[in-house]
C-alpha cells in the first residue's frame, strides 16, 4: 500500500529521515562510520542528505555551492518513481544495477552514480541501506 504523502515531498524526506534514523539494520550497517554527505536528484530536484554517525542529520533542499558532499545518485522522476514501488522492475531495484543500466549500456529510466567512486564503494552497504529505505518509506513501512 503505497503511503497518502506525495513522494519527494517534504513531508516525505521528513518520514525518510525518521525510518532511515530509526531503522536498526541501518544501526549496524551505518555503525557510526558513515559520514559522507550524498544528493539525491530527482528531475530537476536535487536534496542533500548530510549523514552523521550512520544517521541523517539533515536534509537540505536545493543545496548551493556552501554544501557539500561525497557523492549522489540521478534519474528521472520516473526511475526514481519505479526505484520506490513496493516491488521495483528489474534494473530499477537497487542501485548498482541501475546504475550499470544508465553508465554501461546507455539505457535510458535508470538511475546513476556521481562523484567520488572511492567513497561510494567506501560507504555502499550504508548507502544502499539507506536508499533501500527510500523504499520503505514510500510504502508506509511496508504494511
Amino acid at each position: 500500500m503505497a503511503t497518502e504523502t506525495e513522494f519527494a515531498s517534504h513531508e516525505w524526506w521528513e518520514s525518510f529521515k525518521e525510518t532511515v534514523n530509526d531503522d536498526p539494520e541501518m544501526q549496524v550497517r551505518g555503525h557510526d562510520k558513515f559520514d559522507e554527505n550524498f544528493y539525491v536528484e530527482i528531475g530537476d530536484e536535487r536534496v542533500l542528505i548530510e549523514m552523521h554517525g550512520g544517521q541523517i542529520s539533515e536534509i537540505v533542499p536545493n543545496p548551493t555551492m556552501n554544501h557539500r558532499w561525497s557523492f549522489g545518485v540521478e534519474g528521472d522522476r520516473e526511475a526514481w518513481e519505479e526505484f520506490v514501488q513496493e516491488t521495483p522492475p528489474a534494473f530499477n531495484h537497487e542501485i548498482i544495477a541501475s546504475h550499470y543500466r544508465s553508465a554501461v549500456r546507455n539505457e535510458d529510466g535508470h538511475l546513476q552514480l556521481t562523484g567520488d567512486n572511492k567513497k561510494i564503494f567506501q560507504n555502499l552497504r550504508a548507502f544502499q541501506r539507506t536508499l533501500d529505505l527510500m523504499r520503505v518509506t514510500h510504502n508506509d513501512g511496508g504494511t
